[in-house]
């Protein structure tokens, strides 16, 4: 495996936590009954999975042009 193909792999797995660590504080506002926490942790998690899902897993900045 290639160097930034791990760093890649890296990433994904701390957003991956980094996702899972926001639902945590959704749950754990809710439980709390700290409402404003609540409303603003769940928007900032609904942002965060819609810009994880719509960046995906094979994006690339780079286009490499094939000689024709």
């Amino acid at each position: 495996m290639k160097i930034r193909e791990g760093i890649t792999r890296l990433t994904q797995g701390i957003l991956g936590l980094d996702g899972v660590l926001h639902l945590a504080e959704v749950v754990s506002a809710y439980r709390e009954q700290a409402w404003v926490t609540f409303g603003l942790t769940s928007i900032h998690t609904l942002i965060f999975f819609t810009a994880v899902y719509l960046v995906g897993h094979d994006h690339s900045h780079h286009v490499h042009k094939e000689n024709v």
